[in-house]
């Protein structure tokens, strides 16, 4: 499938999605705006029964001409706070038993606090009642309200209702300044009443999440995919290129060489000669390269820790970098602030690692390379910066340079050859030897290789 095809795709998949989420989030919020219209009604409901019980209780003890109320007002204060006027002193136990009667008729299996307004504190109060009856403990002992702050519609009724034995405490429950015989009824989680009548479209919403997340996995996948296929593909054209040069060269030089009169030309018998073994050790080299990388991605690579010492180590290696660029002579120094490093480490890895940054600061240069090797050391770790005056990484392509076959795209252009695998290896080794390397811009605009090797790894 061509990129344009997937990304069509991708966008379309994800707008139907978005499309599906918002449909989902629409009706659910709907059933629970329902189901927050149902509760009130249903509470409301509720406590209108209780405080029309109560007066019915009340003016069955009252005097002869003294009539109960049949206003009953229910105020919501908030979303889950309710007061209720009751126009008469309020007998805690009727109250509770008429409130869990009431709310099991509808249905409303949810935890509730009540409080009765006191006219002496002025605040609302919590009554436990006592596992008695009644009226026999009504008639052991009453409370004496006092005149000066209470009024005197509200004494009178307070001698004629013989009051439960109970104990009071204060609660949190707000007071309303509207009522003067009033009860509060607190709801602390009315999750219960929600759960039960909205648990299907919660699990619809859970199963359309799994297939949510699902999706943007495949979506994952086939993104990565996608890039890896560029990846190989990149890879297997580069691969052609790089082996399809050195044999024309070596064809073309035993065509020249498989003539007699070659041997007349001993000059020219050398040069071709030179051709071929040159060619044959870059075929040599890329079939080691790809070996290389192919070994230590399938088995455990096994290090071989000996100590360096990082000065002469460093040194060395540079060296053999030089003499082994085919004569060409590039500037490549030094400069080191330790005076002595010791660590311990893999040879013939580290060296290579050294070999492959020093030979892409070459290769990515389009001036005279001039290459600066920095040994510095803090306090817990040795520094090797390879800083080069190349054509430098931008950079968002800076993270993705260690993985395999990763190439920084550059269009048509492909005037530097390679596979990829060249900083794959340096990071393979840098892990594995528990070190960290990352890449910087530098003030020459090329870029700075930045190795930190733990002083613990003595």
């Amino acid at each position: 499938m061509k990129r344009n095809s997937i990304g069509f795709v991708i966008i379309m998949a994800t707008v139907s999605v978005l499309g599906i989420l918002l449909i989902q989030f629409f009706f659910l919020k709907n059933s629970y705006d329902l189901n927050e219209k149902k509760f009130h009604e249903l509470v409301t409901s509720a406590l209108r029964s209780v405080a029309s019980q109560l007066n019915d209780y009340n003016s069955k003890l009252h005097e002869p001409g003294l009539k109960s109320s049949d206003s009953c007002p229910v105020d919501q204060i908030s979303n889950n706070y309710y007061v209720v006027n009751v126009n008469d002193v309020i007998d805690p136990n009727l109250l509770e038993h008429f409130l869990e009667i009431e709310f099991k008729k509808r249905n409303l299996n949810v935890p509730f606090e009540y409080g009765i307004y006191d006219c002496d504190s002025k605040k609302m109060v919590h009554a436990d009642p006592l596992k008695t009856d009644p009226f026999e403990a009504s008639a052991k002992s009453s409370k004496t309200l006092d005149s000066s702050s209470c009024s005197q519609e509200q004494m009178m009724y307070d001698k004629r209702i013989p009051k439960v034995n109970k104990k009071s405490k204060a609660c949190n429950l707000p007071t309303c300044e509207k009522y003067t015989y009033y009860f509060g009824v607190h709801f602390p989680d009315r999750s219960q009443f929600y759960n039960s009548r909205l648990i299907g479209w919660y699990f619809m919403t859970g199963i359309l999440f799994f297939v949510v997340f699902f999706f943007g996995y495949a979506l994952y996948v086939i993104i990565k995919q996608q890039k890896l296929s560029e990846i190989q593909k990149n890879f297997i054209n580069n691969l052609t290129h790089e082996f399809k040069t050195p044999i024309a060269s070596i064809e073309l030089a035993a065509k020249v060489l498989s003539n007699p009169a070659i041997v007349e030309q001993p000059e020219r018998l050398r040069e071709y000669v030179k051709i071929v073994g040159q060619q044959n050790k870059r075929l040599s080299d890329h079939v080691e390269k790809l070996l290389q990388m192919a070994t230590i991605e399938k088995t455990k690579l096994q290090l071989q820790l000996d100590p360096v010492e990082l000065n002469s180590f460093i040194t060395e290696s540079i060296n053999e970098f030089k003499n082994s660029q085919n004569g060409n002579a590039y500037s490549i120094s030094l400069v080191s602030k330790v005076k002595s490093a010791t660590i311990l480490a893999d040879k013939l890895h580290f060296s290579n690692l050294i070999f492959n940054i020093l030979d892409n600061a070459i290769k990515y240069c389009h001036e005279e390379p001039e290459i600066i090797v920095r040994l510095e050391e803090t306090r817990k770790h040795y520094t090797i910066s390879f800083e080069d005056n190349g054509i430098g990484i931008p950079r968002d392509y800076r993270k993705m340079i260690f993985n395999r076959f990763y190439r920084i795209p550059t269009g048509n252009v492909h005037d530097v050859k390679g596979f990829g695998l060249g900083l794959d290896y340096v990071h393979k080794i840098v892990q594995r030897h528990h070190w960290r390397i990352n890449v910087v811009e530098n003030p020459r605009k090329g870029s700075t290789f930045i190795l930190e090797i733990q002083k613990s790894s003595k």
